[in-house]
């Protein structure tokens, strides 16, 4: 069977089911009907429609978190945004830009090729500050990119005309969208809120035109060690404990019981494979893990000459981490750790991570993936 006839088969009744998760979702009530002309279909919600602010987050333990989606319980407020605006530039100077290197090709060619039907499309979901969208508007101001999102971004600055964001959650489908709409999709750390990743795999492709690319970047739930092992020690008289480990390790077992699916990143690349196997062909498919320091420790980084975008990839990834314990402040206290402990933690922690009293890795996972095009696709020049 097809990929085409394996969608035609189930979209009737997926779509059904899809549109009556949208009914009695909390966007529903606030659906914007205009159609803005980035988004192929109406949008759930606008960051520039009338709706407030306040109808899709709440306050919870003095931070602000999205107001639709219990599976996702980290901020969603001025000062995580802050820290993800962190993140992002630690990942572009550590990849070399908006995405893996080994995928910058079929990037290009993608969003080179002219549409029939207007400009070329590119949707992050889980868009969070948004800025990896309004950077991805700037380079390609030819494009049109959608920031998709469970609550409105904390823009620094006014983003370009050619972005948008709009308030939806992905586990009610992407159906707002035509198939074979977009040219790039793009999903960073999403999965801890994600119910079922490997159906949204499945429906990325579809959303995809013939050529698109998928792009997932995922950062590993837990800290490893100098020698990249990982870390078993939980308790603080245990040789190499680290308190950032045990914030984010505890963090973890309150989010899978949220979501026993959060970590489902660590199966992208052999879903993607799988997926294939069932007709959702890919021409191109690969892989790529990422470790960086917590802190310019190592060696390399101590000794002269230093590399200097190595350094800065070090120094960020520590400001980022930094802030990881106040970021999962909210989700430790709702699962029922004592405010004084937490914040006892969340000293120890930044303590550790400012003075680099444990020698740290971080592991990012970068998945890419090409939509196998129909032989019929123009090839543009690159």
């Amino acid at each position: 069977m097809s990929a085409q006839e394996v969608d035609d088969s189930v979209s009737m009744c997926s779509r059904e089911s899809e549109e009556k998760a949208r009914s009695e979702s909390p966007f529903w009530a606030h659906w914007d009907t205009s159609t803005a002309p980035s988004s192929p279909r109406t949008s759930i919600y606008s960051f520039a429609s009338s709706v407030e602010r306040h109808l899709v987050t709440q306050t919870v333990h003095g931070r602000e978190l999205n107001n639709t989606n219990e599976k996702y319980m980290l901020p969603a407020d001025l000062e995580e945004h802050g820290r993800l605006d962190i993140q992002h530039e630690m990942l572009k100077v550590a990849l070399g830009g908006l995405y893996a290197r080994p995928a910058a090709p079929a990037i290009r060619r993608v969003l080179s090729s002219r549409r029939d039907d207007g400009a070329p499309m590119v949707l992050d979901i889980g868009t969070g500050s948004g800025t990896w969208a309004i950077d991805m508007a700037k380079q390609y101001p030819h494009a049109d990119v959608i920031g998709l999102d469970l609550a409105p971004p904390n823009a620094q600055s006014v983003p370009p005309p050619n972005v948008k964001f709009e308030c939806d959650d992905a586990n009610l489908g992407l159906s707002q969208y035509l198939p074979e709409s977009f040219a790039v999709i793009h999903c960073r750390c999403i999965t801890t809120g994600i119910i079922n990743y490997r159906n949204l795999l499945q429906q990325i492709w579809t959303a995809l035109q013939p050529g698109g690319v998928l792009i997932t970047v995922d950062c590993d739930m837990l800290v490893y060690s100098e020698k990249q092992e990982p870390i078993t020690a939980l308790n603080e008289n245990e040789e190499g404990f680290s308190w950032l480990n045990k914030i984010l390790v505890t963090a973890y077992e309150g989010i899978s019981v949220r979501n026993p699916n959060a970590n489902a990143y660590i199966h992208a690349s052999r879903w993607l494979r799988e997926l294939e196997e069932e007709g959702y062909e890919w021409e191109e498919r690969g892989e790529r893990a990422v470790w960086i320091p917590i802190g310019p420790w190592t060696e390399e980084l101590k000794t002269e000459p230093v590399n200097k975008r190595e350094h800065l990839v070090a120094e960020l990834m520590r400001e980022d981490f930094y802030r990881m314990g106040a970021t999962c402040r909210p989700l430790l206290l709702l699962s029922g750790h004592f405010e004084e402990t937490v914040d006892r933690w969340i000293r120890m922690q930044q303590e550790e991570t400012r003075d680099m009293k444990v020698k740290l890795y971080v592991k990012w996972i970068c998945n890419w993936a090409v939509k196998k095009r129909r032989p019929s696709t123009p090839e543009a020049d690159i």
